[in-house]
């Protein structure tokens, strides 16, 4: 059964842009698994 996903197009400010751009050449990712890693942290301190 293959993953059903959500696009969501978001805009950046370009210095946080350039930032994140560079975090993700850095650690190997992708734009994405960036973003869905930085989401799940800021979900998990929200709950606590």
């Amino acid at each position: 059964m293959a993953i059903q996903r959500k696009v969501w197009v978001i805009s950046l400010p370009p210095k946080l842009e350039k930032e994140a751009a560079q975090l993700v050449k850095k650690e190997e990712k992708t734009k994405s698994e960036l973003i869905r890693q930085a989401l799940r942290l800021y979900m998990e301190t929200k709950k606590r």
